[in-house]
């Protein structure tokens, strides 16, 4: 049976993240007073990373613009972040972690909060950066500023953001997506097609239905035989960080490690929210992953409070969300809630073409998902009709 650590250790985060740090300062926010300690592998203090894509050729990402708290904020609110370490053991039985600097820790809980690895099929060559970390995100505009041409892998959020941020500052930039339309995994056709047109009035080249057979830091080479050169970023997606979990003997799956609604695993003591959780979804209930910044905010202050529940003996309030998203091209704000690529009747209020309408799907009568697009505050009332017809507190 797996132990139980003594009442003199805390709770132990892995992930830097917004998750993790979120996780971290409820944890105080909620009157804990034992230790709390967050370690990731990037050096640094934690930081935004959503603000790595917005626009990328203009954004100012020093430290101290990009930090998700101010750097006197961890020592005071007696937070240990360690940084450039990795965690590679954990031991549920006695509840401790093994860093790579040698040190272990006790926990009383521990949060994998890990999130994601970026997708890199075997023919993308090692040198073809993504957007993961702030060095990423430095070494690309770099490399955009010199070559004068971007050309994304992959016609998701991302890539369509760094395409909008090239080319709004005079630059080439091309965007190759293997299926056949941009954005597919979140908005429905006509927006996709909005999207495209969009770009396409901003002098961006895309290629839909264009796989790509080889890929280095300077060329693409298509299934077609077109070639095409500039800077190469890929964008392809990202794949949760389930290693540790699976390690230490937590359930996992293609979507993430897998929790219950407390954001808990089937180990006990162990917990995991942001990129890698994959919690119940709330239509069908199987394990789903949100990937959007929005999620993981949520998600770090529902676990802090999970965790605190265990600590009291109680039980914890279940976490149920109604996913939400946001992007931001050209100066139009793209908001997406609920689930708005399943199947079911689409419904344009408003004009797309315009960048003012709520694009609604709708299942058997009942809003399941929307995108607005220039309409934020539509975007919140949408998701509380569905969060109200689904059970959602959030």
């Amino acid at each position: 049976m797996t132990g139980e650590a003594g009442r003199g250790a805390g709770v132990v985060i892995v992930g830097t993240g917004t998750a993790g740090t979120t996780a971290a300062a409820t944890l105080r926010a909620e009157g804990f007073d034992g230790p709390v300690t967050l370690i990731g592998a990037e050096p640094g203090l934690p930081y935004r990373r959503t603000a790595l894509s917005k626009d990328l050729l203009a954004a100012d990402l020093s430290e101290p613009r990009i930090a998700l708290q101010k750097p006197d904020f961890w020592e005071a609110k007696s937070i240990d972040v360690r940084v450039g370490v990795r965690v590679i053991a954990v031991d549920p039985e006695d509840r401790t972690v093994e860093l790579d600097d040698g040190d272990v820790l006790d926990y009383r809980a521990l949060i994998l909060a890990t999130g994601g690895q970026p997708v890199r099929p075997a023919w993308l060559d090692d040198q073809v950066p993504t957007l993961r970390t702030r060095d990423d995100a430095l070494a690309i505009r770099d490399g955009v500023t010199e070559s004068q041409r971007l050309v994304v892998i992959g016609g998701g959020l991302i890539g369509l953001e760094l395409a909008a941020s090239a080319a709004s500052h005079g630059l080439l930039a091309t965007v190759v997506e293997a299926g056949h339309r941009v954005a597919a995994r979140v908005v429905p056709p006509v927006v996709s097609d909005y999207l495209a047109t969009l770009h396409t009035a901003n002098g961006v080249w895309l290629r839909t239905e264009s796989p790509a057979d080889s890929a280095t830091a300077r060329r693409v080479q298509l299934s077609d035989g077109a070639q095409l050169v500039g800077t190469v970023v890929a964008a392809i997606g990202a794949a949760p960080d389930i290693a540790l979990a699976a390690a230490a003997g937590a359930s996992t799956c293609a979507a993430g490690v897998v929790v219950d609604h407390a954001l808990a695993t089937d180990v006990p003591g162990i917990f995991a929210a942001g990129d890698a959780a994959a919690l119940p979804d709330l239509r069908t209930g199987e394990p789903a992953r949100g990937e959007h910044w929005f999620g993981a905010t949520d998600q770090g202050k529902a676990v802090a409070k999970s965790v605190l529940a265990s600590f009291a003996g109680e039980p914890a309030a279940p976490f149920v969300e109604v996913p939400r998203a946001w992007t931001m091209q050209y100066g139009v704000n793209i908001q997406m809630v609920g689930w708005p690529t399943v199947d079911g009747e689409v419904i344009v209020d408003g004009s797309i073409a315009d960048g003012d309408a709520t694009v609604r799907t709708v299942v058997d009568g009942e809003l399941v998902g929307a995108v607005t697009v220039g309409r934020a505050a539509a975007a919140r009332d949408c998701r509380a009709e569905i969060a109200a017809a689904l059970g959602s507190t959030v």
